[in-house]
């Protein structure tokens, strides 16, 4: 449950040759031009999201610091005066905004992207990447935070419980990759080599689709020329 699908691939310790000539050309040269790190809390969106951006040389933005700026209170204020109804409907807002950005890293709240809604916008603009780690990890990362969701006499029940929750709507984003117990440095080497690869399949894929396109004009024209 906690961990990236079997899919997933781990890196070797070697970077690979595209990541290299990446960082050693002295051109930015980028897989994406925008893509949002999404995942339960505390499995690394923010501090991950912003080494990635520094090494894609894109700008960060944190939504949840986004709204705190934007509604002038921190997050458990805005649960304790206004409820989490108002909370998610500023997420709703602020996934419309970042997503007409253009060469950003977006780190979303642990919750944005289980709503039906900001998955389908966020999906659409580009590739999701998300972050996994298991409960035990999540609860020491966090277990000093004041995090409204996790106002309870049994912590872990309780993340265990909400990713359980919210593991199919996790399940939809474009690359899994696992933080738990790795360094951030090989984690975002990781995420650049995946969207390399989603960069292809999705270039391979537009190609296919003009081939066939061009197939279907040349048999039509042929047809009109019987």
């Amino acid at each position: 449950m906690a961990e990236a699908s079997g899919n997933d691939s781990q890196l070797n310790g070697e970077p690979s040759s595209r990541l290299l000539a990446m960082n050693v050309s002295g051109l930015i040269e980028r897989p994406v031009s925008w893509v949002a790190l999404a995942g339960f809390m505390g499995t690394g969106k923010s501090r991950i999201g912003w080494e990635l951006s520094r090494a894609l040389a894109l700008h960060f933005v944190d939504t949840d610091k986004l709204i705190t700026r934007v509604v002038g209170k921190s997050i458990p204020e805005v649960f304790a005066s206004e409820g989490e109804g108002f909370f998610r409907a500023c997420e709703g807002e602020v996934v419309q905004r970042v997503t007409r950005l253009e060469h950003a890293v977006v780190s979303l709240g642990g919750g944005t992207f289980v709503h039906e809604e900001n998955r389908r916008v966020l999906l659409s603009r580009g590739p999701v990447v998300v972050l996994w780690a298991t409960p035990e990890t999540i609860l020491a990362r966090t277990r000093n935070s004041d995090r409204p969701l996790l106002h309870t006499p049994d912590p872990l029940s309780r993340i265990e419980a909400l990713m359980t929750e919210r593991e199919w709507a996790y399940r939809q984003g474009t690359i899994h990759v696992n933080s738990d117990g790795r360094p951030s440095e090989e984690i975002v080497e990781e995420i650049i080599e995946r969207l390399w690869n989603y960069q292809d399949a999705v270039y391979e894929g537009a190609f296919a689709g003009v081939q066939d396109s061009y197939a279907d004009s040349l048999q039509e024209a042929e047809r009109a020329a019987d």
